[in-house]
């Protein structure tokens, strides 16, 4: 990984933002424990950076897709709870019990075997249990296996720690809710009456925001709304009670002034007017952003600018509005003055969701926390 510090390019993350949609879905879902989301590097915001601000805005506990990004964590020197929301191989059991790193579990084959790599003279593994109870993905399916799993859990707790238990909701912050409540019925009818771990999640960020009332929710899985994107896009609440948390900006580091015609970019898809500035800025689709934001309009001293012809791999070029100093801030996302580019507006002018353009975003870009 090679992170540029050399160029311009940076994508900050608000302290006080992420601190401030922390207090609000915490008071929203009433929640005395919130894990984050971090996985695939918090969703592009930056693994170690979002991490360290969700910790210092009051997350308790992150929550991540695979181990090595646990590790990572670890090796950064955050002490908090860690979570793997995914399944690790039974013969990595050693090295989740070592760094304290909480392992999903969704079959009694995977405890066997892990057994077998684990002893009772060294860090007892922490133990969570995915329940299935539609979003057919991973976790126990029926209320016998589970059961059988959590007595076996019980009857090796020298090298076993049951800390945890959860399912996972595929349609919780949507108008239509037959699915979700059928599946929360699912959750009732394979666990209702079982030994309960300390941590007991069932929602995740649209269920926490809208289904509190109706589910166990001391213990949360935020994702989008801690990174300030109101999970039902608006259809179900105004994001207004949520503060944006990424700022993507770069500066000019060329300008000219062009004659009538020339082309600008691969293939020349867009040619200039007489006179016409353009300005170039160190940032393009090698750093993850879609080449179809040709067109989508940057910010430049306060006023929307377009982006014209092609992204390149590392430059894109901008028409502006008149000559311009070198160093002039290009905000890509984030706000100048009275002017915003949401991710939500890069998204919907490329046709993705938020999170296929935010975890998009290289490593190569300079993440930092500001404010």
């Amino acid at each position: 990984m090679v992170v540029a510090v050399t160029r311009p390019t940076r994508l900050n993350i608000s302290q006080a933002a992420v601190t401030h949609n922390v207090q609000q879905v915490r008071e929203s879902a009433h929640a005395s424990f919130v894990f984050l989301a971090v996985k695939a590097n918090a969703y592009g915001f930056g693994l170690v950076p979002m991490s360290q601000a969700a910790l210092a805005g009051g997350v308790d506990g992150l929550a991540v897709a695979v181990l090595d990004e646990g590790l990572a964590l670890r090796q950064a020197g955050i002490t908090a709870p860690i979570l793997v929301l995914g399944i690790t191989l039974p013969q990595y059991a050693k090295l989740l019990a070592d760094n304290q790193v909480m392992a999903t579990v969704g079959s009694l084959a995977w405890l066997e075997t892990a057994a077998e790599y684990l002893s009772p003279d060294g860090p007892r593994l922490q133990v969570n249990l995915a329940v299935d109870t539609g979003m057919g993905r991973i976790g126990f399916r029926e209320r016998a296996t589970l059961e059988t799993a959590i007595t076996y859990l019980k009857a090796h707790d020298d090298i076993f720690d049951y800390q945890s238990i959860m399912t996972h909701f595929s349609e919780a912050d949507s108008t239509e809710e037959d699915y979700f409540h059928q599946q929360l019925h699912c959750w009732h009818e394979l666990t209702d009456g079982l030994p309960m771990p300390p941590l007991v999640h069932l929602a995740n960020s649209g269920a926490a925001m809208y289904h509190a009332d109706e589910m166990p929710t001391d213990v949360i899985r935020a994702g989008t709304v801690v990174y300030g994107v109101e999970p039902s896009l608006g259809e179900l609440r105004d994001d207004d009670y949520l503060e944006p948390v990424m700022t993507l900006e770069t500066e000019l580091v060329f300008v000219k002034r062009c004659h009538k015609g020339e082309g600008v970019s691969y293939g020349h898809t867009y040619y200039t007017e007489e006179g016409e500035w353009i300005g170039t800025v160190p940032v393009g689709y090698g750093d993850g952003l879609p080449r179809k934001m040709q067109g989508f309009e940057v910010i430049v001293n306060g006023e929307h600018r377009p982006i014209v012809g092609k992204l390149a791999m590392d430059q894109m070029m901008i028409s502006l509005p008149g000559e311009l100093p070198i160093g002039t801030t290009v905000t890509i996302i984030g706000r100048q003055g009275d002017v915003e580019n949401r991710l939500e507006d890069v998204a919907d002018y490329v046709g993705l969701a938020p999170w296929e353009i935010s975890t998009g975003l290289q490593e190569r870009i300079y993440r930092q926390i500001t404010d």
